[in-house]
């Protein structure tokens, strides 16, 4: 593979939606089958519609990779047979053979499965020695779920240094959901700025709880000095999720705002038509 097709081992933080359907279409149509399947998958936690019919109709393909012992199509193909509910067992050799090639996204998935004891005995301590191999080995996603056990004490002690450091690299890898618990833990250590910060920054990729916190703290000045067209924008740019929370708090803030920053929240939202319709209610 090219360096460009393994772009989407780094999680494309604040990359438009689209931008990244399009890439998948591109190396689909040069007919790389994994690095298409992985930027669909980035789609799809985003929200995109149609993903796993995108990832569905990449299967045999994969499966022909498979057949020339292509580990990153295995972990792949693990990954969208989970998604699936299908063939459980399966999705566990796949993950382990990826895993012992040494592919990250295969131990993330292989520690996945051992974590939560899906079609295999759970076992959250080697789980945690898989995610730290994957985060060593650059993996967000990996980082954040041994984050989240040093919290829980899942396989591991609990360690309050330990889920705080490594909540921060996941979050600096642009793992919306690390992003989004970090911005939790530094405001209720009244660290607002830097909170708000990373609640941005979830929201850049997606996370609706993340909008919806950037837009009541950007409405409130809570970290910042208020700024209502950021709060307008945050609150429509929920609906791209399929999320109409911040809609009651936009119509109330849009009374108090011109015109122009009105359609300017609108236009940073990509939601102009939306913005429109605020000022008549």
């Amino acid at each position: 593979m090219t360096e460009e097709s393994l772009d989407w081992r780094t999680y494309p933080a604040g990359i438009p939606l689209a931008v990244l359907v399009d890439r998948g279409d591109v190396a689909l149509a040069r007919g790389d089958a994994v690095a298409a399947g992985n930027w669909y998958m980035h789609a799809k936690r985003r929200g995109a519609p149609g993903m796993r019919e995108k990832l569905a109709g990449l299967v045999s393909q994969l499966e022909e990779l498979l057949t020339r012992g292509d580990a990153d199509a295995k972990a792949l193909l693990g990954g969208v047979l989970l998604d699936t509910a299908s063939n459980p067992a399966r999705v566990v050799r796949l993950f382990s053979e990826a895993a012992e090639a040494g592919v990250a996204e295969g131990k993330r998935g292989l520690g996945f499965m051992l974590n939560s004891g899906a079609a295999v005995q759970q076992d959250p301590v080697r789980a945690n020695r898989l995610f730290l191999e994957a985060a060593n080995s650059g993996d967000g996603y990996a980082a954040y779920n041994l984050a989240v056990n040093y919290y829980n004490g899942h396989g591991v002690g609990r360690n309050a240094r330990e889920f705080m450091r490594w909540l921060r690299c996941a979050s600096e890898r642009g793992i919306p959901e690390a992003c989004a618990l970090l911005g939790d833990k530094l405001s209720a250590q009244g660290h607002d700025e830097e909170a708000l910060s990373w609640y941005v920054r979830a929201a850049e990729s997606g996370h609706a709880p993340a909008m919806y916190a950037a837009g009541c703290w950007y409405r409130d000045g809570t970290g910042v000095a208020a700024e209502p067209v950021q709060a307008v924008r945050w609150f429509l740019t929920m609906l791209d999720r399929g999320n109409a929370n911040g809609v009651h708090e936009a119509i109330l803030l849009a009374r108090q705002m011109t015109e122009e920053q009105v359609r300017e929240a609108g236009r940073l939202a990509g939601r102009e038509s939306d913005a429109v319709l605020l000022m008549g209610r």
